[in-house]
């Protein structure tokens, strides 16, 4: 199965001090390697005390390791990796961007209004990832970024940003953040893929006891249980399809971790 790495955070070049929570937070970013701009407009910012950082947008993030007045950089360099594995090299501070011939990166605080709205817009609820080897950083999304009914469930690249804090376990249904009125559920037909439907409506009743460090499974009161067959077929790729099954025995059932990033 493809391992997943999660994304993470940014520093505050000129934005916030050195003393900054590392925590993320909106702010407006710009990534540009060898003249293609990667990231432009909104991220997601964390800062460290010692000046390093880390920005991420939905598809990219860098890692930037501040030491003096220079700083090593790296990034993803693609959608679908899952580490910071391409260098950068060696930048100098510019304002409130970190430079070189080939790489610029910038990181500059959202106006007051701009932050609240932000904020107010990201999600509030958790995200979801299989206790399964090399999975501990994917993510249940809406296949293609669409929280939307009807939109399929699948395990995918955790996205850099926060578009995967969704899920709100709420009784006996998983209530989806930022689109009111939807849950999980089970999609009609011959295959019971789970999507997203209204709340309420048939196959829409899930529980689970997970948290950040005690997975559980997903699974509803006639036995009914989230599956994940493509994470046992080697060289499989993503996204994978979540099947409803019934329920396997407790030692053999694929669970989850529900988890606030």
């Amino acid at each position: 199965m493809k391992q997943i790495s999660a994304i993470a955070g940014a520093l505050a070049l000129g934005l916030w001090s050195s003393s900054a929570l590392a925590e993320f937070r909106p702010a407006s970013c710009t990534l540009i390697v060898k003249g293609e701009t990667y990231i432009n407009g909104l991220c997601q910012f964390e800062a460290d005390k010692d000046g390093s950082f880390r920005i991420a947008s939905k598809d990219y993030f860098v890692y930037v390791n501040v030491t003096g007045k220079t700083a090593e950089a790296s990034w993803n360099a693609d959608p679908k990796a899952t580490h910071a594995h391409a260098p950068l090299g060696v930048l100098t501070r510019k304002g409130a961007c970190w430079e070189n011939a080939d790489a610029r990166i910038c990181a500059r605080d959202l106006p007051t209004a701009q932050k609240a709205a932000a904020l107010a817009a990201q999600p509030r609820g958790k995200y979801i990832y299989p206790d399964y080897p090399g999975a501990s950083q994917s993510c249940v999304i809406a296949r293609g970024g669409k929280w939307v009914e009807g939109a399929l469930l699948v395990l995918d690249t955790c996205p850099g940003d926060r578009s995967a804090n969704r899920f709100v376990p709420a009784g006996d249904a998983i209530k989806i953040d930022k689109a009111d009125g939807l849950c999980a559920g089970v999609a009609p037909g011959a295959k019971p893929l789970v999507v997203l439907q209204k709340c309420g409506g048939p196959g829409a009743a899930w529980t689970a006891s997970a948290s950040a460090t005690t997975s559980a499974a997903v699974r509803s009161a006639n036995g009914i249980c989230w599956t994940i067959p493509k994470m046992a077929v080697d060289n499989a790729k993503f996204p994978f399809e979540i099947v409803a099954a019934p329920c396997a025995n407790e030692d053999k059932q694929l669970k989850f971790f529900f988890e606030k990033s």
